[in-house]
């Protein structure tokens, strides 16, 4: 080996001793994320009945039920809160995430008559960790409050409910600033086309979306 060769191998080797001997320290970035959750269930809820009389112009005159002695306790009205699975899924056609914790507020309406009337006023509270606003369908299709709408009988017109509140409500978990819940009416008459000894039922549904999120 001539001496030009030896001075080059020393050289190389000099030069990988030298990046061996080299210390190396590597950062890393740790991204951490805990999600939260939408979770809203009904509140309480109160029923007022009323017996409506006939105005004289086609319309009603409604009085709270007991208070005169015409006024008299016929109908009953009760507001249950019964658990449902995947509710979404049977009511839009969506695939539930909400497992086992589906509500449905059932508003029941026996020995009714023309002219009586049933209103329930219920809350909505958000129990989750992330702000939700409200939104309410029927029939498959998004309405704006306040909606009315009628069902039963051969003309789906044997009952009608409106449903009041405030329009796409924005609720917010308690550990934050602003309301917890939101308060809704559903005022259900029985009319003149129903037939005696009749079963009518309908469903309202209330679907709860993080506060960000437009409807599609």
């Amino acid at each position: 080996m001539d001496k030009t060769a030896t001075i080059a191998t020393a050289l190389l080797l000099t030069a990988i001793s030298v990046a061996l001997a080299l210390w190396a320290d590597v950062l890393k970035i740790h991204v951490e994320v805990n999600t939260g959750n939408v979770d809203v269930e009904f509140g309480t809820a109160t029923v007022t009945e009323y017996v409506g009389f006939p105005d004289g112009n086609g319309g009603w005159s409604f009085v709270p039920e007991g208070s005169t002695s015409e006024a008299k306790n016929v109908g009953q009205c009760a507001a249950t809160f019964t658990e449902v699975e995947n509710e979404e899924g049977t009511s839009l056609g969506q695939q539930s995430t909400a497992g086992n914790n589906d509500a449905d507020l059932v508003i029941t309406i026996s020995n009714g008559y023309p002219g009586y009337n049933c209103t329930v006023a219920f809350t909505v509270v958000n129990t989750g960790s992330v702000p939700v606003k409200l939104y309410f369908y029927y029939g498959g299709s998004y309405v704006t409050l306040p909606y009315s709408f009628s069902f039963g009988g051969p003309n789906n017109d044997a009952v009608t409910c409106v449903i009041k509140g405030d329009n796409a409500a924005q609720i917010h978990p308690s550990s934050m600033q602003g309301p917890n819940s939101a308060t809704y009416t559903v005022s259900c008459r029985v009319n003149q086309s129903a037939s005696e000894g009749s079963q009518y039922t309908t469903q309202i549904y209330i679907q709860a979306r993080q506060w960000n999120e437009p409807l599609s």
